[in-house]
């Protein structure tokens, strides 16, 4: 979409703008991403937690 208007310098300014459809599904993919990031993140992080869980175990079994 192609929006006009009056500049202050008299002059006419085209500025081009999204539609409708567009702005919904930039949304929509801006929102799948960000589900993913957090997704990846929360995996990353279960996976430290148990392998750290895993290590102080085996070390504890060590120790006795």
């Amino acid at each position: 979409m192609i929006r006009t208007y009056q500049a202050e310098h008299g002059g006419m300014v085209f500025v081009s703008t999204l539609t409708q459809r567009q702005r919904r599904m930039r949304s929509r993919i801006t929102a799948v991403a960000v589900i993913a990031v957090v997704a990846a993140s929360a995996g990353m992080v279960q996976a430290f937690h148990d392998r750290t869980t895993i290590e102080r175990a085996q070390a504890f079994d060590s120790w006795r």
